[in-house]
This record gives C-alpha cells, structure tokens and sequence, in this order.
C-alpha cells in the first residue's frame, strides 16, 4: 500500500474567510471547491452547511490527502456534470512571489507552494505561474469550467489579494473581476478583509494589508 505524504500548504484559507463565505453562500446547497489545497473549504460545515454537498477538487495527491474527502482532480478539467453546483467558492494562486520555483541554493525560509511541497508542481498547477499571460489564460480557463459546472443563477465566490512588486501594486483583484464580468459573471458584492500575510521575502514590509472576497452571479444569455 502506498503511503501518501501530507506535506503544509502554504496559502490555506484564513480563519477570518470562512464566515464571509458562509454569509456569502446562505442558502446554498450544492458547493464546491476545484482549488482546494488541504481542503479546508470542508470547515463550512460548522458555519451552517452541515446538510450541504460540499466538493473539493485538489491537484497535487500530498495535499489532497489532508482531508479524506478531497478528490484529486484538474480545475480545468473537472469531473461534474454542466450545472451541478449552485456556489462555487475558490482561493486562486494570487500570482506573487509564492509562484517561485527555483531549486534553492541556501538555507533562507521559503514560503512557495514548490517548496512547501518539496518537488516540482503539476504542470497545470498555478502555483508556479508569476504575473503574467500564462496566469492569465490559466485563469480564464478555468474561470470557464467554474461557468459550465454552476447552473442558471449560481454564486461563484472569489478570494483574492493584490501583491506589490518592484514597489509597484499589481492589481491582480481587478483583473479577475474584469475577465469574470466579460465571461458570463455579473458582480454582486465585495468585502475587503484584513489578512496581512506573511512577511517573507522580497517587499516583505510592503504587503498588501487585505484580502477580497468577491460574489459573483452566473448570468445565463
């Protein structure tokens, strides 16, 4: 039998998110996760979904495997039928400097997904994608996905941060509301909670003090 490691995810969802979530997803009975790391979108079942159908879909086996429920499983390919869901809730990678992926040469702390997981991520793992084209057709890729699985009316529910690089902000939560709005979302609220992250690393006293969380509407034509 073999053994799957369960090494730390080093972007699970703050304790703070989930009662936004939970707010944001009243009513909901079908909800699911196609990004879900250790799985901890699973915790909503303390914030009133007990009797909800709660799917996460994890790439990476080691982190899927934190939570026995947690299927393995591509965001750009996933496993459910056109319209099953009506919420969708996701945390996507946020494009900074957690996408590093070089093999480090010194002992200094490291707060990547590649090195949090001690090996080279999936090929269509995010995780290793820096600001730029190949994060943004990933995005709109699996943003049509999160489309297809959602029925008429559904809540797609997003948490996002901007980061700061070369001293400059890059306004990676505006870019996600614009391609979401261009492709069948229309936006409904947005909430902008204190999360300062950690301090590791290049702009490390330059962090963007919050995280959003944003509803979107699945609008059919």
């Amino acid at each position: 039998m073999t053994t799957v490691t369960r090494p730390r995810h080093p972007a699970r969802y703050t304790d703070v998110l989930l009662p936004v979530f939970a707010r944001m997803a009243d009513g909901c009975k079908r909800i699911l996760d196609p990004m879900a790391g250790t799985g901890k979108i699973f915790s909503l079942r303390t914030w009133g979904f007990a009797d909800a159908e709660i799917r996460a879909i994890e790439l990476e086996p080691e982190w899927a495997a934190h939570h026995p429920e947690t299927q393995v499983g591509n965001a750009l390919a996933l496993p459910f039928s056109d319209g099953y869901f009506d919420c969708v809730i996701v945390s996507p990678t946020y494009a900074n400097r957690m996408a590093d992926h070089h093999e480090a040469k010194d002992s200094s702390r490291r707060n990547t997904y590649r090195h949090a997981l001690g090996r080279a991520l999936h090929p269509d793992n995010s995780g290793a994608m820096q600001w730029g084209e190949d994060y943004m057709r990933f995005h709109i890729a699996a943003w049509f996905e999160v489309y297809r699985v959602l029925q008429p009316g559904g809540m797609f529910i997003l948490n996002v941060k901007d980061h700061i690089r070369k001293s400059k902000r890059v306004r990676v939560t505006d870019w996600h509301i614009d391609t979401l709005r261009a492709n069948g979302f229309r936006k409904l609220t947005q909430e902008d909670i204190d999360c300062p992250g950690n301090r590791f690393g290049a702009n490390g006293d330059a962090r963007i003090e919050y995280e959003s969380v944003i509803k979107f509407e699945k609008v059919t034509p």
